[in-house]
């Protein structure tokens, strides 16, 4: 590829991603505009409601950390060809396990925190691992089997939260706390940033390490593109789906483990604001890039908690937030189909000349 070519393609990336955001905002003001606000002031607040100052940043952050790890976990899947839609039931088994590990289990600081995490992954890896054993052994529809377990999972840790082990001091529907011990450390004081965004962080190296520099992420890479090619190449299709199923379903998982360590400190009855569905999107906006998702992830976090801020400040309704997300990612889905047009319309260009 040539220099000039080179320049061309990041222009047009830049003025792809140019149009999509207007074309996502545009569209988005209306219902602003209908909805009695102005559209300036209310993207003005999301901005600084999740970007303003360091304690909003530490805010979007934590928020961030159970999307990336469900996007990461989504991800694992995705690359071997399996339709993984259950990261939000896995985050709630990872979630209940986490409480569990955090409620009964009295040990030491680390080796508690170690033993929840453990915990959370290990059960969500489980659950969703149980929908690969499904699909490779009795060719069950993953995307039917995982969508049927998000409810059984959602539903378990209402009952659990409701009757044997909610707290009777809280309003909410939230269990009894967790030990000290299985309490996430604040890295930032003053703010609601705790280790889970360190820990988020380096899962999304070891992630793309997996699968750009072993074997395993080869082999998972070559199932994904083609299975049956990969089986005449030695590759066992069945075990390497199962693999992909249960660490990808782990780290959903851990995200669970993660908000009850280090946000709730209890288990909550909707302990997930749709961060598995999300963390759909957000992988398959990022390309099934481990980095990209880490990028949309930060994104989709600080307008969340600027959401919030708007509504707070200006009375908007949250829902608005929402559909501009749908909205951004919808456009962002549409971006290859610009750049093409883009780069058309400029070779014509320079052909006329």
């Amino acid at each position: 590829m040539s220099k000039r070519s080179a320049i061309r393609g990041i222009i047009c990336k830049i003025v792809c991603y140019i149009i999509v955001f207007a074309v996502a905002m545009g569209g988005t003001s209306v219902l602003i505009y209908i909805s009695g606000f102005n559209p300036l002031e209310v993207y003005m607040l999301l901005l600084y409601g999740g970007f303003g100052d360091i304690g909003k940043i530490a805010a979007a952050l934590t928020k961030a950390t159970p999307l990336l790890l469900c996007s990461l976990g989504a991800l694992l899947a995705f690359k071997c060809g399996v339709w993984n839609i259950g990261g939000e039931g896995q985050l709630y088994m990872g979630a209940l396990a986490a409480f569990f590990a955090g409620f009964f289990l009295k040990t030491p600081q680390p080796l508690h925190l170690l033993l929840v995490a453990a915990a959370g992954f290990v059960s969500g890896g489980i659950w969703g691992g149980s929908a690969g054993i499904l699909k490779v052994k009795y060719k069950i529809n993953e995307i039917l089997s995982t969508l049927v377990m998000n409810f059984i999972a959602i539903y378990l840790v209402l009952y659990v939260t409701q009757f044997p082990f909610r707290s009777s001091s809280m309003y909410n529907i939230v269990s009894v706390p967790i030990a000290s011990t299985a309490k996430l450390p604040i890295i930032l004081p003053g703010t609601s940033l705790h280790m889970g965004f360190l820990i988020a962080i380096c899962f999304s190296i070891i992630v793309w390490f997996i699968l750009e520099r072993t074997i395993l992420g080869y082999r998972i890479k070559a199932v994904g593109v083609n299975p049956n090619t990969a089986m005449y190449g030695g590759i066992s299709v069945k075990k390497v789906t199962m693999i992909s199923m249960f660490l990808g379903s782990g780290l959903a998982g851990l995200a669970g483990a993660v908000e009850v360590s280090g946000v709730y400190y209890q288990l909550a009855a909707h302990i997930s604001n749709d961060y598995g569905y999300l963390a759909i999107a957000i992988v398959l906006v990022a390309k099934l890039n481990s980095f990209g998702a880490v990028f949309m992830s930060l994104f989709f976090g600080g307008l969340l908690i600027g959401g919030r801020f708007a509504q707070a400040s200006l009375g908007v309704s949250n829902t608005i937030v929402n559909v501009l997300l749908g909205a951004i990612l919808l456009s962002i889905l549409l971006e290859p189909l610009i750049e093409n047009r883009l780069l058309n319309i400029i070779l014509k260009n320079e052909e006329d000349k």
